[in-house]
């Protein structure tokens, strides 16, 4: 049953950490709702999560970052802040939520779980966002990040209800975009190897 528990609340963070990749604050606000109104029980040291004032700060940082998130020149800057912002902030709360287990391993498995997950969504979001300035001079860019934030409240809502559906939907496009950025890889390494051999032939 504990273990069970423990898979559970896991691939919840998995799944938060998710919608934590496009809105780093969301979730964390979320979950302090949950944990204030006694729906989740956080790790131990976390019970700062479950108090009003941790609430209201997610909440307008949530506000701040969906704002500043629409206007052309901050997007970008998010972006950049992002890489490092999110990633944290997903293993903040992945670290939070997994209870039942050595802390330190905990701790560490937090870190894993959001930086990976939150960084490959970011990286994945913001590659969009810059073809989107690109294509559009940016005026594209505001419905984009309305679109994200549909995205990462429906996300949120899933991953609270269905964590299990939700995370292993979740790593599953992981594995298959990991695949995918490992075959192109492969491919440009050999094109390259390829090219190296036919200049090295005309040379001889």
């Amino acid at each position: 049953m504990e273990f069970a528990h423990v898979l559970v609340m896991i691939l919840m963070a998995v799944s938060l950490s998710a919608a934590a990749g496009l809105r780093a604050f969301l979730p964390l606000f979320a979950i302090s709702l949950l944990s204030i109104t006694g729906h989740i029980q956080l790790a131990q040291g976390f019970s700062w999560l479950s108090t009003s004032e941790a609430a209201i700060v997610f909440g307008v940082a949530v506000l701040l970052e969906i704002l500043a998130d629409k206007v052309p020149v901050l997007d970008n800057a998010l972006d950049a802040t992002g890489l490092v912002v999110k990633p944290l902030a997903a293993a903040l709360l992945s670290t939070s939520l997994i209870t039942g287990m050595d802390p330190l391993l905990a701790m560490v498995l937090g870190l894993i779980i959001g930086g990976t997950v939150a960084g490959t969504v970011h990286l994945g979001k913001a590659q969009l966002r810059a073809g989107s300035t690109m294509l559009t001079a940016g005026t594209g860019n505001p419905v984009l990040s309305v679109i994200e934030d549909g995205i990462s409240i429906f996300g949120t809502a899933l991953a609270i209800i269905a964590p299990v559906l939700i995370g292993a939907l979740v790593l599953a496009c992981i594995w298959w975009l990991g695949r995918r950025i490992l075959r192109r890889h492969r491919r440009g390494v050999a094109s390259g190897v390829d090219t190296a051999e036919v200049a090295g032939n005309g040379l001889g």
